[in-house]
């Protein structure tokens, strides 16, 4: 995780805040425009820093934190009867409120206190999780809390910081930035057991005299099928809209990322039907959804498994595809000198 680190804090000093758009959120808007419910696709470069899924707000400790609320309910678990709670209502309350006084000991404490419980359940950095604690007493107001988180999710060295002490614990901000992923993965997913069981059944039926497979077109009429379906599931996924189904043209042309991600693993996974296949990896899927990126930039490094495939389809869109990173510093330089 180190590793990442440094990675992270290489990034950071290249780019800047320049992004991409979380993959939820291209998709999205690849499929809103596909369906006409956008009139132009989505912007894939986020040039705020802001990577992370649609929703923030949802997930923002910032709508969590209601002192009022938190206060009543701690002396509703420590009053021993009715007749304490309402005794320490009044000192601590009124009319629901906090008392200036008490109000004035909360804001000294949220100015000095430990923020650990924040900490260890938001990717906050310290001096943003204080500015959590001073709304939490009323000496910040929400526009800034939300601002102070979101500042923290847009800083990848730290980012990657809290991953590495936290990557394991399912907290609430984990499960959110992952779940996008989930869903992706399982479509992906999907493809695949789709395309193993495709193999098992036409290799226990492949001709004895002449031992073929199964021919190009009908792996490219099984490719264009599985586009159509998956485009289906993710509009429902990602739009929670029941839409009619696009046609493989549509995708094609509406939706770029979909396209030449599902493609190019799909056609990585016809080479499992050669005579010598390569077993898949773990890692062609988490590929795959990263090349759903390509045609959006100019040029795409992929491991040297993928980039053949990834190549054929992202080509059509001026995206060079490279497979080294000694290549790509100077297929980038040679882009930026064109520009000249």
């Amino acid at each position: 995780m180190d590793a990442a680190v440094r990675r992270a804090n290489l990034l950071g000093s290249l780019c800047g805040r320049n992004a991409l758009l979380s993959l939820d959120q291209l998709l999205a808007g690849e499929l809103r425009f596909a369906h006409g419910l956008a009139s132009v696709l989505p912007d894939a470069q986020a040039l705020n820093g802001d990577w992370f899924p649609g929703g923030v707000a949802s997930i923002s400790p910032v709508a969590k934190i209601d002192v009022s609320e938190t206060v009543g309910e701690v002396i509703s678990e420590a009053a021993p009867n009715r007749k304490t709670r309402r005794q320490a209502e009044r000192r601590f309350l009124k009319n629901g409120q906090i008392r200036a006084a008490f109000r004035s000991s909360l804001l000294t404490n949220a100015r000095i206190a430990s923020l650990d419980d924040i900490l260890s359940s938001y990717p906050i950095r310290p001096q943003d999780a204080r500015v959590l604690a001073r709304f939490a007493v009323g000496d910040a107001t929400e526009e800034e809390a939300q601002h102070a988180f979101v500042e923290s999710l847009r800083d990848p060295a730290w980012m990657m910081m809290w991953y590495r002490d936290h990557h394991a614990k399912l907290t609430p901000f984990v499960e959110w930035t992952r779940s996008p992923g989930r869903v992706l993965h399982a479509a992906t997913e999907e493809m695949a057991s789709h395309v193993a069981m495709l193999r098992r059944d036409e290799n226990s039926h492949r001709v004895a005299s002449s031992g073929t497979l199964p021919s190009a077109e009908g792996w490219r009429h099984s490719q264009d099928e599985l586009l159509v379906h998956l485009a289906e599931r993710l509009t429902r996924a990602l739009l929670g809209l029941e839409l009619p189904a696009l046609s493989v043209e549509r995708i094609d042309a509406a939706c770029p990322g979909l396209s030449v991600g599902v493609r190019s693993l799909h056609s990585a996974l016809w080479t499992s039907t050669l005579a010598t296949p390569r077993k898949s990896k773990p890692s062609d899927l988490p590929d795959a959804l990263h090349a759903m990126y390509a045609p959006y930039v100019d040029v795409f490094r992929a491991d040297t498994f993928m980039a053949p495939y990834i190549d054929t389809y992202a080509r059509r869109f001026g995206t060079l595809v490279v497979s080294k990173l000694s290549d790509l510093l100077p297929q980038v330089e040679s882009r930026l000198n064109s520009d000249d």
